[in-house]
């Protein structure tokens, strides 16, 4: 199972990364379709595990910046992969034969542990099954499908077929590729398969569909069931040097689409902060969540903090500095120098208009091996205004203040009145590799290692839940910096 996720992934990679390129719209009015669109939609058999389709306008397999060595090590990546899937280019370049669609999909193999796979894209008119498998003895059969076969090889696909419209339909199993032919004989009969999901994202080039995330710190079991008609969809782009993933659950019959989301992904202006981590929840789901992100003293004072479990809290961390923030609770005020960690602190206070500035400080002397020492602790400084509760080791001024109090305050906007559950983390630079959800490119970094390296620049996850909600909405953004 792992070589066979391990060859989807790098073949995705080659196509996403850095093996297409974007050609005007208004060179080729053809190559303007929408995704929803497409033709080879109607050769997806149902029941699929995973789901990939390929709009990008033409291929461009080498950077013309590379140097040499580098295309060298490129062009060796992708005859490996070629090969494993077991195709055989020979004299031909991909750019010359691939016609701007394609899909990749996996179905589940009751009989075998391994998944089977089913890859469809479209040719040029000229080309044919030969220019693919660069056989010795000429191919005869017409309309036929046609085993791959390769003396002392490993065939990823096993079975061939070209249609009369263009299409190379090639899979592990045969009976997939008749099942590909047999659903666009009836594809005007049905429906596609992810019509509704595809609402908002025909203007999209790339896009996944699967059954599940692919890792997540909030899709659980507790959350997710697997009886949920739930389907998530990926986008991806590039821009800049960074690739861009972003994931929704879909599900239509409960009417969840990507306008859903406009709201849940509206964002504060946080550029001038720009810190390194930023969550926003409530307390119960703390501890279950965001142990990783969080230090020892944050740590400590959730588990001495007794107030409400639907209390909203934001922490932000940026350069060792941290913030905890908290609505305050009149009725059963908070006294942060009851905290344990705080214990033999000592306490000065001042007020300023009607914010009140508390620092917790705390000096001793100590005796080791004959020599007094000076042991300093850390500062501890909280500042109440009217309607929040801050808790920080430095020193916040008026500015800041009122930034933070903004950040916090959207946020509880951004939260339905009626929903019992809503999240929002946001973890940048290397915090993110904290986050064990990145470790499906760790196998991809090892075997491209000469040529490029994937870093994990920024997560963004949000998940929401309203009554009478059975599953929550979540919202997944990743971005990856490609060296």
């Amino acid at each position: 199972m792992k070589l066979r996720v391990v060859a989807i992934i790098l073949l995705l990679s080659l196509l996403l990364f850095f093996g297409f390129k974007k050609v005007p719209a208004n060179k080729n009015k053809e190559q303007s379709t929408n995704i929803e669109q497409l033709n080879i939609l109607k050769y997806i058999p149902e029941n699929n595990k995973l789901l990939f389709i390929s709009n990008l306008d033409s291929f461009n397999i080498v950077n013309n910046n590379l140097k040499d060595k580098t295309q060298d090590n490129f062009f060796l990546i992708e005859e490996s992969i070629l090969d494993y899937l077991g195709i055989d280019l020979g004299n031909n370049k991909i750019e010359d034969i691939y016609d701007n669609e394609l899909i990749i999909s996996t179905f589940e193999n009751n009989k075998k542990l391994k998944d089977d796979i089913l890859i469809v894209f479209k040719i040029k008119p000229e080309k044919t099954i030969e220019d693919l498998l660069n056989l010795p003895n000429k191919i005869d059969q017409n309309d036929e499908i046609i085993l791959i076969n390769r003396e002392n090889k490993i065939n990823f696909l096993n079975f061939i077929y070209r249609t009369e419209d263009n299409y190379i339909i090639a899979s592990s199993d045969k009976k997939l590729i008749k099942n590909s032919i047999n659903s666009s004989i009836n594809f005007k009969e049905k429906k596609f398969q992810y019509e509704g999901e595809l609402f908002g994202l025909k203007n999209e080039k790339n896009v996944l569909f699967t059954k599940k995330f692919l890792g997540s710190i909030f899709f659980d079991k507790e959350n997710f069931t697997n009886q949920n008609k739930d389907i998530i969809a990926t986008t991806f782009d590039f821009k800049n040097k960074h690739l861009i993933l972003k994931s929704y659950l879909l599900n239509n019959k409960k009417n969840i689409d990507i306008l859903t989301y406009d709201q849940l992904k509206n964002q504060e202006n946080t550029n001038e902060d720009n810190p390194e981590i930023s969550i926003f929840s409530d307390i119960k789901n703390f501890d279950k969540y965001l142990k990783p992100l969080i230090n020892d003293f944050e740590l400590n004072f959730f588990e001495e903090f007794n107030q409400n479990d639907n209390q909203n809290i934001l922490i932000i961390n940026a350069n060792k500095d941290w913030i905890i923030t908290f609505e305050k609770n009149n009725e059963d005020q908070f006294d942060l120098s009851a905290l344990k960690k705080l214990k033999d602190f000592n306490k000065y206070t001042l007020k300023q208009n009607k914010d009140i500035y508390s620092i917790y400080s705390k000096d001793i002397l100590e005796e080791k091996d004959d020599v007094i020492k000076q042991l300093t602790y850390e500062n501890i400084y909280s500042i109440e205004s009217e309607d929040l509760q801050i808790i920080s080791n430095h020193l916040i001024d008026g500015k800041k203040l009122d930034k933070i109090s903004k950040k916090f305050f959207n946020l509880k906007s951004n939260k339905d009145k009626s929903a019992f559950l809503y999240s929002k983390v946001n973890i940048k630079n290397g915090n993110s590799n904290k986050i064990e959800y990145f470790t499906n490119f760790q196998d991809l970094n090892f075997l491209i290692r000469n040529i490029l390296k994937i870093s994990n620049e920024e997560s963004l996850e949000i998940i929401s839940q309203s009554i009478p909600e059975k599953n929550p909405i979540l919202y997944k953004e990743t971005i990856l910096k490609i060296l």
